[in-house]
């Protein structure tokens, strides 16, 4: 008797829904939200069809480009603070040094950070073509204020993350 597993259904896709495809090159950017999943199914590495619970995050991160602001969205990444998982390196390559998973650092808290993304563009098996993060660098100084702005990019479905404008709050809204 065959045993069948049940496809992946991507009616219930998790992520940010992005429409428009920005163009391909290297832009000053801004991460501008978050989104984490909890025990969620994901593939299992090296065992095809099996799945396995894990806690996942997505970052979303904006971009100008011929006077008009786009988004792009890093891989749905495992939380985890191993030296080797994706979301180490993005954080690390984001910023320009090792992020330090000590208990009290929240990744939540880089939402606002600046830097140089590199887009490129892909097309899937079934001939959808959308953009991807081939490169992620901290941003020099002297460009920060070519990165959008936080406040004024709309994040489709809207935030996950929800911004303050109270004191103190790494999430407070500069105007």
């Amino acid at each position: 008797m065959a045993k069948i597993i049940q496809n992946t259904s991507y009616e219930n896709a998790r992520g940010f829904s992005i429409e428009t495809q920005g163009p391909t090159g290297s832009y000053p950017a801004r991460l501008i939200d978050v989104e984490d999943n909890f025990q969620v199914d994901v593939p299992k590495y090296g065992e095809l069809g099996v799945t396995e619970k894990k806690d996942v995050t997505e970052f979303l991160f904006a971009y100008t480009a011929n006077g008009q602001t786009y988004l792009v969205r890093s891989w749905e990444m495992t939380q985890s603070g191993g030296e080797r998982s994706t979301l180490f390196k993005l954080l690390r390559d984001m910023k320009g040094e090792a992020p330090k998973f000590d208990g009290a650092y929240d990744y939540c808290d880089e939402i606002g950070q600046t830097c140089q993304i590199t887009i490129a563009s892909k097309t899937s098996k079934k001939g959808k073509t959308y953009n991807y993060i081939a490169s992620i660098a901290p941003l020099l100084s002297e460009l920060q204020d070519k990165a959008p702005k936080l406040e004024s990019v709309e994040v489709p479905g809207g935030r996950r993350i929800e911004l303050s404008t109270a004191e103190n709050d790494p999430f407070k809204v500069e105007s």
